[in-house]
C-alpha cells in the first residue's frame, strides 16, 4: 500500500485485498483519483490560472504516469482527506498527514517524502518546554491536522 508517513505522504485503505482492487479499479477507469489539499502552498495550492499546483501536485502526477493513468485531483480539507480515502471519493491521499496509531489503525503510511518542522511559535514572555504547557491557552492550528489531534488530548 502507498501512504507516505510521518509528515507528508500517500494513505491508501490498509488492507491488502483493498489494495489489489484499488489498483484494478484505476486500471479499469483509466485514471487514479488523489487527494491533495491545496492551502498548503508549496505543497499544494491553486494558481492563479485557477489550476492545482506544487509538489504534491507534481508527486501526483509523477504516480498517475507510472501507472498508465490520467490523474484526477480531488481538493480537499485536512478534516476530510481521511474520509474521502475511507469512502472511497479518492484512491490515495498526497498531503502533510501525520502519522500516529489511530491513523494507523484505518489507513497505511509509507516513508515520508518531505521533513516538517513542529513547533510553538509564541511571545517570549510565554514559556513553553512541553505539550503540557499549552494547557489553558489558546493555540491556532489546522482543524483536523496532527497538531489538532495532539493538542486536543492536552
Amino acid at each position: 500500500m502507498l501512504a507516505f508517513a510521518a509528515v507528508a505522504g500517500i494513505a491508501m485503505a490498509p488492507l491488502p485485498q483493498a489494495q489489489a482492487d484499488a489498483l484494478s479499479d484505476i486500471g479499469t477507469r483509466g485514471t487514479i483519483r488523489i487527494a491533495v489539499p491545496q492551502d498548503f502552498p508549496p505543497f499544494g495550492s491553486v494558481g492563479a490560472d485557477m489550476t492545482p499546483q506544487g509538489y504534491d501536485i507534481d508527486i501526483a502526477n509523477l504516480i498517475g504516469e507510472k501507472l498508465g493513468a490520467k490523474v484526477e485531483i480531488v481538493p480537499v480539507t485536512s478534516a476530510n482527506r481521511i474520509p474521502y480515502l475511507q469512502t472511497n471519493k479518492v484512491d490515495l491521499v498526497i498531503s502533510s498527514l501525520g502519522k500516529n496509531p489511530d491513523r494507523e489503525k484505518v489507513i497505511d503510511f509509507s516513508e515520508a517524502y518531505a521533513p516538517f518542522y513542529n513547533g510553538v511559535f509564541a511571545p517570549a514572555d510565554v514559556a513553553v518546554a512541553k505539550a503540557e504547557d499549552l494547557a489553558g491557552k489558546t493555540v491556532g492550528v489546522t482543524r483536523g491536522a496532527i497538531e489538532d489531534l495532539e493538542l486536543t488530548k492536552v
